[in-house]
């Protein structure tokens, strides 16, 4: 009983992984495609800057986006080590 709970199954451990890496494959391009594809001008700096001072909140929510997709990355990456 207690090796039981001591252990997690890899099958257990390979399923928070795909679930980790469906929330990367939504919040990571929700970030770079849909917000700053929309906000970032590559020629002008200015016009950039005026886009993200209208659409503080767009642009936040891409910070967030990239927070949960590197934070995912990192558990990913810990539990590819675990096994």
């Amino acid at each position: 009983m207690i090796e039981r709970i001591a252990g997690v199954s890899p099958r257990f451990k390979a399923r928070i992984a795909g679930v980790l890496y469906a929330i990367i494959i939504i919040a990571a391009p929700l970030a770079e495609v849909f917000v700053r594809g929309r906000l970032v001008v590559y020629s002008d700096a200015a016009a950039t800057a005026n886009n993200i001072l209208a659409h503080e909140t767009l642009y936040r929510l891409a910070g967030a986006a990239d927070l949960i997709t590197f934070t995912c990355a990192a558990a990913v990456a810990l539990i590819f080590m675990s096994c």
